[in-house]
């Protein structure tokens, strides 16, 4: 509930949402993930003004095919998992 925190929290939405906007112009993806320590972050916070943004900026927002947003499965330990199934292949 502290204003200053949210308004941080929109704020890293809003330029989150610039980055995924341009990556979807550019690479038109049918899904994009979402992962590292912000995936974390509740829903209502980071996910859903996310896809607000996105699907109200992107380019394919005409044509109706536009990607799905989502959150990785693999969130914050996508690295580590990684790392362990390349050292087993190793």
């Amino acid at each position: 509930g502290d204003e200053v925190a949210l308004a941080v929290c929109r704020t890293f939405v809003e330029y989150l949402a610039a980055g995924v906007t341009n990556l979807v112009n550019i690479l038109q993806p049918e899904v994009l993930a979402v992962g590292g320590g912000v995936a974390g972050a509740p829903e209502h916070l980071l996910m859903e003004p996310l896809r607000k943004i996105v699907e109200e900026e992107c380019y394919p927002r005409h044509t109706g095919n536009l990607p799905k947003v989502l959150r990785a499965e693999l969130g914050n330990d996508a690295g580590i998992i990684g790392a362990a199934l390349l050292r087993r292949a190793i």
